[in-house]
């Protein structure tokens, strides 16, 4: 007879944190790939002292390195091993983002940290999708095009599809996603029948049960090895020698256990509407409903302990069309007076024509904790309710708004000798500006010290070839030539030699030698000397900067 009508889909994941890493190895900010990015990957966690594998990648499978395995013997089949830590945060993360996109197919969602994988209750919702099989296709196309390596599984209880998804074989597919490249082995598996469940069940080891290893292991050596062995044997003797959880584990596999999952809910939208009997168009209405709109959004945030750092502002008109204006902060915050400060000039945005029907604002990119503002010391404002400091925080916020998301950006140093790529723009952060934590602040020298080698003030967004005229061509120039005006030096300085950085930079990159110079006018300039005449290179001549 058939079970009771219930779909569950099992999504096996078991290269996603060697995926993972992977990726983040190989995407670095510099272009260049990490030492050892190419070798085999295990992920590894310590067991009474021991390092023991808990999952890897596809050229660690191929090298028969499996989960359980101990590192000191992985390492005698494979020599050329790189190993990571296990993570289980990241993995969490992943897993719960998995998750909540699988709520495209059904509400009921849960996360499996233990075995790397989802779960996705679909009853009553496969016709959505044409039946289960069009779902479980349309689902493994989907994380193939993502490329996640995957294994769908999917019967009519949470054990038999975990116990398929992780064992199952290729014979028993009754259908197959479109193979990946690399041998992915993306599979899936749909068991329908209770008399067919447990004959593909009876074929798979006792460890598809999710049954303890030292169990299994124990079951093993008393000749117990399928799943098969252990249906027609008496329950009683069955639990008292190996315990009640292989029962219960059987029953769950077989659909006579119910189980249930809890299932994962999308982080609840911090929301505030306001709808109108009759459409609103004036100014000072429509300025009253953000006003509105902002306290009860601080409000709201108050009561959830958070803080956002960005304020969506929506409006619908009469005719039914939808706009909407984003508010940027800096920082975290929930301050209801910043608030009406920076939407003090949204109504501009608003063009009411016949009048706004419904209003509403919602939090954005919400964080638990919000920064302390560092008050201005020379920008403290006399008000007639006593002494404010002005914080960066709202200085920046202030101009964003005016400005636009974007348009106000800050210097950051980088770690890089090279003139042209030592700084880069970046957002402003308040809790990182003016602070001397920067972990890549310093690295050239304290600009204070007379060990910190000269920079102009100004520097070329790209450098200008000059002609110049040497005594030597090791020496510095006598005279150059810059936009058809001859530039006679009166006192030069250097070289200051600055080579590529050979692990990243293009081929063809040579060394240079930078020279600060003062004409006969006053007037400083910094040119450098790409290629060395030791060398017997032929040198070129640029200017990069400026001095005062």
């Amino acid at each position: 007879m058939p079970v009771s009508y219930r779909h569950i889909i099992y999504i096996h994941f078991p290269y996603l944190a060697a995926s993972r890493i992977q990726r983040a190895s190989g995407q670095k900010e510099s272009g260049q790939r990490e030492s050892g990015a190419d070798l085999p990957l295990v992920i590894i966690w310590k067991v009474n002292g021991a390092d023991i594998i808990l999952a890897g990648c596809t050229k660690a499978a191929a090298h028969g390195l499996a989960a359980g395995m101990r590192l000191a013997d992985a390492r005698a089949l494979c020599p050329q091993l790189r190993t990571e830590a296990y993570d289980p945060l990241a993995d969490h993360a992943d897993l719960h983002h998995l998750a909540l996109w699988a709520r495209r197919y059904s509400p009921l969602t849960a996360v499996d940290d233990q075995h790397c994988g989802i779960w996705i209750d679909i009853a009553g919702a496969e016709h959505l999708f044409g039946g289960v099989r069009s779902l479980l296709a349309d689902c493994a196309k989907r994380l193939h095009r993502s490329h996640f390596r995957a294994v769908l599984a999917a019967a009519p209880n949470c054990g038999a599809a975990w116990a398929f998804a992780h064992y199952g074989k290729p014979s028993e597919r009754l259908m197959t996603a479109p193979k990946p490249a690399d041998g992915q082995p993306d599979t899936v598996r749909y068991i329908f029948s209770r008399a067919r469940l447990r004959r593909h069940l009876a074929a798979l080891p006792l460890a598809a049960l999710r049954i303890d290893t030292a169990i299994a292991d124990h079951m093993r050596r008393a000749g117990l090895r399928v799943i098969g062995d252990i249906i027609g044997l008496a329950r009683a003797p069955l639990a008292a020698r190996f315990g009640q959880d292989v029962l219960l584990r059987l029953d769950q596999a077989l659909g006579d256990q119910d189980e249930s999952f809890t299932a994962v809910s999308p982080p609840k939208p911090l929301y505030i509407c306001r709808q109108f009997a009759e459409p609103i168009g004036a100014a000072d209405d429509i300025k009253a409903m953000i006003q509105q709109l902002a306290s009860e959004t601080a409000t709201l945030l108050q009561q959830a302990g958070l803080a956002t750092r960005r304020l969506r502002l929506g409006w619908q008109l009469v005719d039914g069309l939808v706009f909407a204006h984003d508010v940027h902060l800096s920082r975290p915050s929930r301050d209801v007076t910043l608030f009406h400060r920076l939407l003090a000039n949204a109504s501009d945005k608003i063009n009411p024509e016949f009048g706004l029907e419904m209003g509403w604002m919602e939090s954005l990119d919400c964080s638990p904790l919000a920064p302390l503002d560092t008050a201005l010391p020379h920008m403290m404002l006399q008000r007639h309710d006593g002494v404010a400091g002005e914080s960066y925080a709202s200085l920046v916020d202030r101009l964003v708004a005016r400005l636009g998301y974007g348009a106000v950006v800050r210097l950051a140093p980088q770690a890089c000798w090279q003139p042209e790529a030592a700084q880069s723009f970046e957002l402003p952060d308040p809790s990182q500006m003016f602070t001397k934590t920067d972990e890549k602040s310093g690295w050239l020298g304290d600009p204070a010290s007379g060990t910190a080698p000269p920079r102009p003030i100004r520097l070329l967004a790209y450098p200008h070839p000059v002609d110049v005229v040497a005594l030597l061509p090791d020496h510095p120039p006598a005279q150059f030539i810059w936009r058809r005006r001859i530039h006679k030096i009166i006192h030069a300085t250097g070289p200051e030699r600055i080579a590529p950085a050979w692990w990243q930079a293009p081929a063809g990159s040579r060394t240079r030698d930078y020279f600060r110079l003062r004409d006969d006018q006053g007037a400083g300039f910094w040119l450098y000397r790409e290629g060395l005449p030791e060398r017997h290179e032929t040198p070129s001549w640029f200017l990069h900067g400026f001095f005062a």
